[in-house]
């Protein structure tokens, strides 16, 4: 029988309320199973803030998953009001050792054990010609890496910028690079869904959508349920797909991954898929947006004043 050597890393404020059980199934199971920034007492904890909300898979260091999808019954069943829709990458060839590499560093921390032999990272040919940079996000080092990249393809984008995002909440600079885009006749496109599995965060992000809209920045709201799906499309060569939200959290205190794609064959399939999504979306129109009811605009007055925190 082949003994398959399987170690799972989860994110302590995440797990549902069946942790014990599934985690005991997976250890009986002989996988090596353990918290990120484990909680005792989560109302007490100061590390609740800095999560692991990497989503990264990675099949015998040749084969790499990256995205928004966690590992839930609600992609597969829904929920009581729409489906989940979300975005996942499947990668082979050399950016795989960057995925490894990114679980290797996280194991090593939370587990004192270092994954460095060939089992972990096997020789990888080099398959298909896609550029691939894998890029990781975190509170530990001086400068938000993601939130820089977004910046740099957005202020150097001609064509368009179309993102995909549960939830909307930028930082300044990303504001006005959006904005700026669009009021030079860049097709920048927002996509974010019309409910959201938190309330809080969805008056938050409604909050942003005025400036938007004044710019020119045409936005969309997904209608069939969740669009937890994180991706960003620049021009005809450049996309992203990772676990990275557009909001404070992700760019400033989550730890995140996400791939950046250089290829205009993925580019145009990315681009295919957004323009899908969008059929299913409810276009927002200025007009008719500064005339919605005067306690939602209180609302998301009090929550954009909050966003910086959420």
């Amino acid at each position: 029988m082949k003994i398959f050597d399987t170690h799972a890393h989860y994110d302590d404020e995440q797990f549902d309320e069946d942790r014990e059980e599934i985690l005991g199934k997976m250890q009986d199971a002989g996988i090596a199973v353990r918290p990120f920034l484990e909680i005792t007492f989560p109302q007490l904890a100061s590390r609740i803030n800095y999560r692991n909300h990497r989503k990264i898979t990675v099949i015998d260091g040749k084969i790499g998953y990256i995205g928004g999808m966690n590992i839930a019954d609600r992609y597969v069943e829904g929920t009581k009001w729409g489906t989940w829709r979300d975005t996942h990458l499947r990668i082979e060839g050399p950016a795989v050792r960057g995925l490894q590499l990114l679980f290797a560093v996280d194991w090593s921390y939370e587990c004192k054990e270092v994954l460095s032999d060939s089992r972990f990272f096997p020789p990888v040919a080099d398959k298909g010609k896609s550029g691939i940079q894998i890029a990781p996000g975190g509170p530990i080092g001086e400068w938000s890496n993601i939130a820089m990249l977004f910046l740099k393809a957005i202020t150097n984008a001609k064509k368009n910028v179309y993102i995909q995002t549960p939830y909307f909440l930028p930082t300044e600079s990303l504001v006005k690079a959006l904005q700026t885009a669009a009021l030079a006749k860049v097709d920048v496109r927002l996509m974010i869904p019309e409910r959201s599995d938190s309330t809080v965060l969805r008056f938050a992000s409604f909050s942003y959508i005025t400036e938007m809209l004044r710019a020119g920045v045409k936005v969309y709201f997904y209608q069939p349920g969740i669009l937890h799906s994180k991706t960003i499309i620049i021009d005809d060569e450049l996309c992203s797909v990772g676990s990275t939200n557009f909001d404070f959290r992700s760019f400033e205190h989550n730890f995140e991954a996400n791939a950046f794609i250089y290829d205009r064959e993925v580019n145009s399939e990315m681009k295919r898929i957004f323009l899908e999504d969008q059929q299913q979306c409810r276009r927002i129109i200025q007009h008719y947006w500064r005339h919605r009811p005067l306690y939602q605009k209180g609302i998301e007055s009090i929550m954009r004043l909050l966003s910086p925190v959420l």
